[in-house]
């Protein structure tokens, strides 16, 4: 995206010509401190002064016509700029409005560039919010504000990846994993790659903490199904993830040999990676599934 940048340097100050009108004057008095007033961010008052030379430029056509001209492209961008400062100093919901005046008047003065970089901005607003909100651990704040965002740019891979994480703060793991997964679709697509790396990275991870948490309350079936799901997303680490499916597969096994050898001989051929674990489990089969 080609970023619009204010300038304020427009041919130096304006000095009147053949004109001596009070009211030529003024207008170019008023400009040269615009465009001082700029120079310090003090936005506020650069925009009323323009605001006020224009007025009477549009009044006073003779000895005016270069100051209503550089007044025409500058205006739009005092209010940007005004916007880009207030989102600088986190004031978010001034910075929203002040982005949409910007809009409106590089509309109005026919800026098509500057006023699809107004529009585009607007997410940002609610990203740098969401953000701060995270960082402040308020994640149903943050999730909110990334909502907004998303709401506007759906292709946002950076906010889905920041709304994952939020949920996975709240402890909502399976909403978590699903706009993570969305993370991953959004940001291959957009070419994010470090994007979509940690947004798999979060999904392994939920579901090797979810198989680990499972074996610990021996249910043997959610071991294998979450190790299977990390193992889903081809990680670098695999051996713990293996070794946690074969696990889970000779425990269920070894749970129905008195009542459905037919079924645990099912499980048992299925323990195929871990040395000691195959070995046990070729055991079991010698002596159970005969």
């Amino acid at each position: 995206m080609k970023k619009v940048v204010m300038t304020l340097a427009v041919a130096g100050l304006f000095s009147l010509n053949s004109y001596s009108q009070d009211d030529a004057n003024k207008v170019i008095d008023l400009f040269n401190q615009v465009v001082e007033t700029a120079k310090s961010e003090d936005y506020a008052s650069a925009i009323a002064k323009a605001n006020e030379a224009y007025t009477i430029a549009k009044a006073v056509p003779e000895g005016t016509e270069e100051v209503k001209a550089s007044l025409e492209k500058l205006i739009p961008q005092l209010y940007f700029g005004k916007a880009k400062k207030s989102l600088k100093e986190l004031k978010f919901e001034e910075a929203l409005t002040e982005f949409k005046q910007a809009a409106e008047e590089a509309k109005k003065f026919n800026n098509a560039e500057l006023e699809k970089e107004a529009i585009e901005s607007i997410p940002e607003v609610h990203l740098t919010q969401a953000q701060k909100l995270f960082e402040n651990n308020d994640f149903e704040g943050a999730i909110t504000a990334f909502d907004k965002a998303l709401s506007i740019d759906t292709a946002n891979a950076q906010a889905y990846l920041y709304k994952g994480a939020s949920l996975l703060k709240l402890g909502k793991n399976e909403e978590a994993i699903a706009v993570l997964e969305k993370t991953v679709e959004i940001a291959n697509a957009t070419e994010k790659t470090s994007v979509a790396n940690n947004a798999t990275a979060q999904i392994v991870s939920i579901h090797t903490r979810a198989a680990a948490e499972a074996q610990k309350a021996k249910k043997w079936a959610d071991v294998v199904s979450n190790a299977e799901k990390a193992l889903s997303y081809k990680p670098e680490k695999t051996t713990q993830l293996l070794q946690l499916v074969d696990l889970g597969n000779l425990q269920q096994g070894a749970a129905l040999v008195a009542t459905n050898k037919t079924k645990a001989c099912q499980f048992f051929k299925k323990v195929v990676n871990d040395a000691k674990l195959k070995e046990t489990a070729a055991g079991l089969i010698k002596t159970t599934c005969n």
